[in-house]
């Protein structure tokens, strides 16, 4: 939550929390201080840790403990209850997860509706009513259109606009998650750095359209016949890398030989025939992301070096492949 929401909610959790601890109902008092303390913790974690996953759960924390003194304070007439609910609506469904923030909200309308008609009578009651109903319609939909807005720009900004692969903003996002994975469980991964061979001499001879078109069709290739949890990246130009999940080396070094052995058999646009070579390299304790990459490079140009159209390993040297 930005800091003015965060002043929105926090200035009126203080005040009912004094007032009814210190002279009104204090049982009211003691619901709605857990609401206080959750989002002092969460305006602290804004300066302090804006990024931590603390901070989004403390977020969540706050409009989970505000449920219950809002709708509370539907069952008096002094607590004017009413007042709250539509920005609670708001809140929830800006805040939490969208499909959470569905069913929470529509529970809490329910209820909301209930304790109202009871509390404000049958006419106000349905007027009050009808005001949740169109509250939770204009929160959904904002929400939505949020959510939508979100992935676009998400899209844009870790998509390659040409290949609609991922891009190299997104690739060290990747690697990094299965760096920490390796460390915590031990589950490897390996990398697959794969270049088209004689790339150039397509742009040149046919033009950039048609290599654009290569691009396109290569990377729609990898992305067919890849595993679902595995990633396809355009690392630049004609390089693109493929991180495989929970893979040891001979998964990655099998499946990148059987992408040499299909490529062969079909036709890229043109009537194209196009080949690969490629490097790989599995993650290494302690190792960094930049090394772990390095060593899938020298392997590809070891790959280059022997004729190309085929998968070198990073732990081999010249010597020992021509053994």
């Amino acid at each position: 939550m930005s800091l003015v929401m965060h002043l929105a909610g926090l200035i009126p959790c203080i005040y009912f929390s004094y007032v009814h601890l210190f002279g009104g109902v204090f049982w009211y008092g003691l619901v709605v201080l857990p609401c206080t303390f959750a989002i002092l913790v969460s305006l602290f974690l804004l300066f302090t840790q804006p990024d931590s996953q603390s901070y989004k759960i403390a977020d969540v924390w706050f409009l989970l403990l505000a449920i219950p003194p809002v709708l509370l304070a539907l069952t008096r007439h002094d607590m004017h209850g009413e007042f709250f609910v539509p920005p609670l609506i708001l809140a929830c469904f800006i805040h939490l997860p969208l499909k959470v923030a569905e069913r929470l909200v529509l529970a809490v309308s329910i209820v909301a509706v209930v304790l109202g008609v009871n509390h404000l009578g049958i006419h106000q009651g349905i007027r009050f009513g009808i005001g949740i109903v169109a509250t939770h319609i204009f929160a959904w939909g904002l929400a939505r259109v949020l959510v939508k807005q979100h992935n676009e720009l998400k899209d844009l900004a870790f998509k390659d606009s040409l290949t609609r692969c991922y891009n190299r903003r997104a690739l060290f996002d990747e690697l990094l998650k299965a760096k920490q994975q390796d460390k915590r469980s031990g589950i490897k991964a390996a990398i697959v750095l794969l270049d088209l061979d004689h790339f150039k001499q397509v742009n040149d001879q046919l033009g950039h359209n048609v290599g654009d078109q290569v691009l396109v069709w290569f990377a729609h290739f990898l992305q067919q016949n890849t595993r679902v949890n595995d990633r396809v990246f355009r690392y630049g130009g004609e390089e693109f890398l493929i991180l495989f999940h929970d893979a040891d080396f001979d998964m990655a070094y099998k499946t990148s030989e059987k992408l040499v052995s299909t490529i062969a058999k079909i036709k890229a646009p043109e009537q194209l025939s196009v080949s690969f070579s490629a490097g790989i390299s599995v993650i290494k304790d302690g190792e960094s992301i930049d090394d772990w990459i390095q060593r899938a490079d020298m392997a590809l140009y070891q790959a280059k070096q022997a004729g190309r159209n085929q998968t070198w390993p990073s732990q081999f040297t010249s010597a020992e492949a021509t053994d």
